[in-house]
Parts: structure tokens; C-alpha cells; sequence
């Protein structure tokens, strides 16, 4: 099947949205089809929205966003009707639905994301306090691109019933299924237990913290976990990757920041594979997350994954399956208690170590996503099991 993937941004780029589209790109490759890439670029903004955003934010306190304008969204989608009508797919992958919002080729459309626009609102620090007008158009623009979709496919339920009840599109239409982990290579699940019994033999846990925007990533709490563990006498560090946090002199004994890692460099990829094997979990217990593949690469490693059950986390973290949720009016106090308990009884930890591989294995994985996805595909375009048209 011909199958185009139009992304803002070069779509077969480990540049372009954490890679995710690269990955999806890889899988539909092995599974006999023909991709055609699509990058939508972003026109010049007007003049006048740089006065937009000086005004609102100077009287108003509140954030002018230019992206959900339809002049800009029109320009995009102009571009991106040329693409499809001169490339002619079977069918279109979207990623984000932004961009199908004002176009107007018949081709068969699926929307993949991890979020929607309501869902963003007043949950992440960049959605709050837009102005009316943003608010409006946003909602318009998502309203748009659902409708125009075939199919929408999105990470987790927390996104897909947004779709369904903030946009009021039939439950047929949404679909849910998890996003896989953002890994160049993958440790075999022999290689994996090795691992984990080397792990559950250490005298020293660590604890691995990934993410730029470190803040919402929830620092504070990782932190104030590792504290914890170590006044409980549970020697812990933990380890920082693609951040640079300040980091107090009282916290310098069991915090390391190891700073970026380009992954598309054979090197460095190498230097943060060897982190990773050497952590007994991901610690990342964001305030506010969309999905987090980074938890789905953890388990890949036989890593446990430490989160938050806020957004679309919960989808991928099971309870005592593949790691443990920061519930809702929990203290930070009582999640590090209920990690230490699994931490004394190592049978409990390998348990949970071998358990967060087998969820990777069988759910959090691109070839998992992709054979669904193509079962979505189906409903519209039809093809045979070589991937080509039939008739």
C-alpha cells in the first residue's frame, strides 16, 4: 500500500516529534509498504501577530498562539493538498490532526496523536491563560481535523475520550492504541534478564530522571523520593539525562546530571544505552504528561516505570505490572514506602522488572502499534496481506 505520512517537520527524522513518526515510518516499511513523507511547513507569520502577542500580554496577561489561527492553518493546508493530489496515496497518517483542519483532499485521512487541543487546555503550562480568541480557534482547528479525519487514533483513553465528549465524535471513529518505545536498537529479552539479575544484586539503586522541561517532568518529587530512600538507609542516586538542573550542594551526593545525549549519533546512543542498563527504574513523575514513551523504553530494559497517574501516563503504566503510579492525594512519603517494600524483597523487584519487559513485549512496542494500526487502515482502504491494492 502507498501510504503517506505528512508531519510538520520532516516526518522520517528522529528530529520530529521525540521520533515517533521515524519509528512508525521503520514498521510500516517492514510490513511491505510504500511510504511517501510529507513535510508541512509553516508560513511566515504576519506582521501584526507579533502586536497580538505584545498587547494580550501586556493588558491582558494572557498568550496569543499562532498556530491555530486559520490564516496560518490554510497556508499549511494548501500545501498539504498539493502533496496528497501530486503524490496520490492509498491513505494519509496525520500526525497531529492540526494540519487536516482546512484541507480539502478526499484521500482517505487517520489522525495519530497523543493529546487533543481541550485536553492541553489549562494542563500544560503553554495552554493556560490563552486569550479567547486562541481558545476558540484551537477548538475550531481540532473540531475540524476530527471531522475531516476517516479514523483517529490516539496513545490513550485519556486522549481518545477528549475526542469523543469534548468534540463530540462517534466512539467508532476513536481509537486507542499505546505509542511504542523511541529505541534505535533493542536489548533482547535474554540480554534483558541478565540485566535484572545484575540490577537486584547492587547495593545502590538508580534511579533514572529523563526530560528538557525537567520541571514538569517533576524534579521537585523525584528528588524528594531519592531523599527519602536514602534518610531510610536505601543508598539511591538519581541520574539526569537530557536535563541540567540546579542541584543544591545538600543533594550533590546522590544526584548526577549526565546532560544530553543525541541518539542519532552511534557514540552517544551507546552512552545512554549503558545508563539505562545500569538504572534499576525510571523515576519521572510529571505533573502534567500527554503519554511518555520514555516509560515505554524503560520497560523495554526490564525498568520499572515511576510515574504520576495524571493524562495519558496510566495507559502504560499498570500497577505492580510494570511499575507504580503517584496516585491522586498520595504524598510523595507513601510512594517511596510502597517502592522501598518492593526494593527489600528482591524476588518482588525481579518480579516487576521481568513483568515491565513482558508489558513491553506485548503491548508497548512499534510492531505492536503498527499491526494495529493497519487493522484501522483497513476499514478504508482495502489490501492484501503483501500490502497491495485490491480492487
Amino acid at each position: 500500500m502507498k501510504i503517506a505520512v505528512a508531519a510538520k517537520g520532516d516526518p522520517g527524522s528522529v528530529a520530529t516529534w521525540s521520533n515517533i513518526p521515524f519509528h512508525i515510518i521503520q514498521y510500516l516499511k517492514r510490513r511491505g509498504h510504500e511510504i511517501i513523507k510529507i513535510n508541512l511547513e509553516g508560513p511566515k507569520e504576519p506582521w501584526h501577530y507579533d502586536w497580538y502577542r505584545r498587547y494580550h500580554s501586556k493588558l491582558q496577561k494572557k498568550w496569543f498562539m499562532s498556530g491555530v489561527e486559520p490564516a496560518i492553518l490554510k497556508q499549511i493546508g494548501a500545501q498539504f493538498d498539493r502533496e496528497v493530489e501530486e503524490k496520490k496515496p492509498d491513505v494519509v497518517l496525520v500526525i497531529h490532526g492540526d494540519f487536516l483542519a482546512y484541507t480539502t483532499f478526499r484521500t482517505p485521512s487517520i489522525i495519530i496523536h497523543d493529546t487533543t487541543f481541550a485536553s492541553l487546555l489549562d494542563y500544560y503550562a503553554d495552554f493556560t491563560n490563552l486569550t479567547a480568541r486562541s481558545i476558540r480557534n484551537g477548538n475550531r482547528m481540532y473540531q475540524l481535523a476530527l471531522d475531516r479525519c476517516a479514523s483517529a487514533v490516539f496513545s490513550s483513553e485519556w486522549a481518545s475520550e477528549s475526542a469523543r465528549t469534548d468534540y463530540r465524535v462517534e466512539p467508532g471513529k476513536v481509537k486507542t492504541i499505546p505509542l511504542g518505545a523511541n529505541l534505535l536498537t533493542v536489548p533482547d529479552a535474554d540480554e534483558v534478564n541478565g540485566f535484572i539479575e545484575k540490577r537486584s544484586r547492587s547495593g545502590q539503586l538508580n534511579f533514572l530522571f529523563f526530560g528538557k522541561d525537567y520541571k514538569r517532568k517533576g524534579w521537585a518529587d523525584a528528588l524528594t523520593f531519592v531523599r527519602i530512600l536514602n534518610r531510610a538507609g536505601v543508598k539511591s542516586k538519581l541520574i539526569a539525562v537530557g536535563c541540567e538542573p540546579f542541584v543544591a550542594a545538600a543533594d550533590q551526593a546522590f544526584v548526577e546530571v549526565k546532560g544530553f545525549f543525541n541518539k542519532s549519533n552511534p557514540v552517544e546512543n551507546e552512552k545512554l544505552e549503558n545508563v539505562i542498563r545500569e538504572s534499576h527504574a525510571v523515576l519521572l513523575p510529571s505533573l502534567a504528561e500527554c503519554y511518555g514513551c520514555v516509560y515505554c523504553e524503560a520497560n523495554a530494559y526490564g525498568l520499572p516505570a515511576l510515574g504520576r497517574d495524571t493524562g495519558g501516563i496510566p495507559e502504560i503504566i499498570r500497577e505492580y505490572r510494570n511499575g507504580l503510579l503517584l496516585r491522586t492525594g498520595e504524598s510523595v512519603e507513601e510512594f517511596a514506602e510502597r517502592w522501598i517494600q518492593i526494593w527489600n524483597d528482591k524476588n518482588a523487584y525481579r518480579s516487576l522488572a521481568f513483568t515491565s519487559r513482558k508489558e513491553f513485549d506485548e503491548r508497548l512496542n512499534y510492531e505492536v502499534f503498527v499491526q494495529k494500526l493497519e487493522e484501522v487502515i483497513k476499514n478504508h482502504v482495502h489490501f492484501d496481506k503483501a500490502g497491495i491494492d485490491v480492487i
